[in-house]
């Protein structure tokens, strides 16, 4: 079976009425996993065709508001559709106190009618598996978000056939190393590169395309695209095709793909 994925949302940390802040949903032949957690997960899920019910594991790759502050939503829309079956947490060691703090927050932490929500830390040696599932597997890697600790993900299936996703980053080897001959690189293009910068620690749009030619991946999809260039959504995916050499688009929302 084809893994499937599926954006929630593809723009930076401002929303716009036409695209959320960044995640994702990979669909797999036993596993079901939310990437990041912003905005409101339940009815984006819904909206992508997804019974957030479905879900089997959350992933957090760091604690920036726009990639996590939709957690507490979706527990709590869990809990009221009825949900009893544990639903893991996998987050950098460092950031599993501040999560379930967050959940804690909102009593959404050791209640009796809740379901169990354990909080996980991932191994932290790049490329280490974080889960295996049967039929599918993530490998995870640091990437370079400046102060922010953060991480990539690479999502694998039985056939080999692979998706990797680093939002929010600078350009780096250890995203290089983890995407290596990849079908799919999911990639920060925060800004075109002539504001290569302006946010901080993020990639534009030429350096998406130089770490997937240099990663060897087949196809370029770029994520976390500031709303300041929602305009521009042509102008970057020229620019990092020029520095690729391969097909590439911005990330579409609420569409199906497949590895």
């Amino acid at each position: 079976m084809t893994v499937r994925f599926v954006f929630l949302g593809t723009a930076a940390a401002v929303p716009t009425p036409a695209r959320d802040t960044t995640s994702l949903v990979v669909l797999g032949e036993d596993a079901t996993v939310l990437v990041d957690c912003g905005g409101s997960p339940a009815a984006r899920l819904a909206r992508a065709g997804v019974d957030p019910r479905a879900l089997t594991h959350l992933v957090v790759t760091h604690l920036h508001a726009d990639h996590c502050y939709g957690l507490p939503a979706l527990v709590q829309s869990l809990r009221l559709l009825g949900r009893q079956a544990p639903l893991p947490l996998l987050c950098r060691p460092e950031h599993a106190t501040p999560l379930g703090e967050l959940l804690a927050l909102f009593r959404l932490r050791d209640r009796p009618d809740l379901f169990p929500v354990p909080i996980r830390g991932i191994p932290l040696a790049a490329g280490a598996v974080a889960l295996e599932t049967g039929a599918l597997r993530l490998r995870t890697a640091p990437n370079d978000h400046g102060a922010m600790p953060n991480f990539a993900v690479r999502v694998e299936d039985r056939a080999g056939r692979a998706l990797v996703y680093s939002s929010d980053t600078r350009p780096c080897e250890a995203v290089v190393a983890l995407a290596r001959g990849a079908d799919v690189l999911a990639h920060d293009a925060t800004v075109p590169h002539r504001d290569r910068g302006r946010r901080g620690a993020h990639a534009s749009a030429r350096e998406a395309g130089e770490v997937a030619a240099r990663a060897g991946v087949r196809r370029l999809l770029l994520v976390h695209v500031d709303a300041a260039y929602h305009d521009e959504l042509d102008a970057l995916a020229a620019e990092a095709a020029d520095a690729f050499g391969g097909p590439v688009e911005v990330a579409r929302e609420l569409v199906p793909y497949e590895v």
